[in-house]
């Protein structure tokens, strides 16, 4: 009788649990999703905020010919679509009822800001993204030149889209990656500044536009404060210790007084540490860069097989490293008061009750902080050569 209970008992149980098996009745097909990849910040006609994204809307069947014009109704699409608002929400919510299919954020890879949005601030806009559930926080986050929306309309050759163009990029060994979560975390900081890759519009021979990124935009207490080149978003990535390869082109004077050229050095394994120093009432910041470099291309008579000259060129190629992080620090500095550098939490760490006692001014302090820079690259592979040396 007792095994009779047990048995009714359990099929009881496996009665009861039925109805939450069936966990596919409220799921959305791939086909009802419109995959936002990219979107676009920017002002629109009226002052308001001006939306753009590049969906991606998958097909509606596997095979190609099964309908429409042409059989192209099995492609997948992508197309960039706007709508404006008070706020981003407000634009966000427009754009869904212009869509036809559920607009899906989880897939988005870059969000870009156009330059006159990023003059007047982006505190509060990018609030909506962070406090949405679908944005991924390692999506990549750019400025740009003009409108966000003319990058987004870029039909790239080399790759599906813009966002994977960008995407790709980004990621480069030389390149500069800023995701939603680095910018919220460099806002929200001790510094309250960020650096942020800017982009343009540029055309090749055959006038086909592409996106570049062509420098470092600086971001202050929100807004944006500058745009430098490439040179000075490499010094400043070199700085931050997120620098993992670069090329330095400089002169060398040949031992003697016999001449000088030019040598291209690439530098890998690059690491940077930052040495705050506060004597009294002077703040410094000592940028030690030690790194290991190949020579790629040698113009002068110096002849890199003999150890005293390789030496000698690492000397003067150290000296260009140092003059370059100098001149990049004193340009963002003198510029936009913007501690893009992270000098704030090293301060902190290294005095943290003069930093306590000190914060408050540290935007002052910051305009008259004092750098030395102290590389120490050295030249591992000199490389082989045809020429022959005198």
């Amino acid at each position: 009788m007792m095994k009779v209970l047990k048995k009714i008992g359990a099929a009881c149980l496996l009665l009861g649990l039925l109805p939450l098996l069936g966990g596919c009745w409220d799921r959305t097909e791939v086909n009802d999703l419109a995959l936002i990849m990219a979107a676009g910040l920017d002002v629109g006609q009226n002052g308001d905020i001006e939306l753009s994204v590049q969906v991606f809307t998958p097909s509606q069947s596997g095979s190609e010919g099964s309908g429409g014009m042409g059989g192209s109704s099995g492609s997948d699409t992508i197309v960039v679509q706007s709508a404006s608002g008070t706020d981003l929400a407000e634009a966000a919510a427009k754009l869904q009822e212009q869509m036809p299919r559920k607009v899906f954020w989880g897939h988005g890879e870059v969000f870009i800001i156009g330059e006159r949005l990023a003059k007047q601030g982006i505190l509060d806009q990018i609030d909506f993204i962070f406090r949405h559930p679908q944005p991924r926080e390692r999506a990549y986050i750019f400025i740009s030149k003009g409108d966000a929306k003319k990058i987004l309309d870029i039909h790239p050759k080399m790759e599906r889209d813009v966002a994977e163009t960008l995407r790709e990029m980004a990621i480069l060994p030389f390149g500069m990656n800023v995701s939603l979560k680095d910018l919220s975390e460099m806002l929200t900081g001790r510094s309250k500044a960020a650096v942020v890759p800017y982009i343009v519009r540029k055309e090749d021979n055959d006038g086909s536009p592409f996106p570049f990124i062509s420098g470092a935009a600086v971001i202050k207490d929100g807004k944006l404060q500058g745009a430098f080149d490439d040179t000075a978003k490499r010094d400043t990535l070199l700085i931050l210790n997120k620098l993992r390869r670069t090329n330095v082109t400089f002169h060398v004077n040949e031992r003697g007084g016999k001449g000088e050229g030019v040598m291209t050095a690439r530098v890998i394994k690059g690491r940077t540490k930052l040495i705050p120093v506060i004597r009294g009432d002077r703040w410094r910041m000592i940028v030690r860069f030690e790194g290991e470099a190949s020579i790629l291309q040698n113009e002068t008579r110096v002849n890199l097989m003999k150890p005293q000259e390789v030496r000698h060129v690492e000397e003067q190629m150290n000296r260009e490293i140092e003059k370059r992080i100098q001149a990049t620090f004193r340009l963002i500095q003198r510029e936009t008061g913007a501690d893009v550098f992270g000098f704030s939490d090293a301060f902190w760490r290294k005095y943290p009750q003069t930093w306590v006692r000190e914060q408050r001014h540290w935007d002052d302090i910051f305009q008259n902080v004092d750098l030395n820079a102290d590389s120490k690259v050295e030249i591992l592979w000199p490389g082989f050569s045809g020429k022959s040396y005198k």
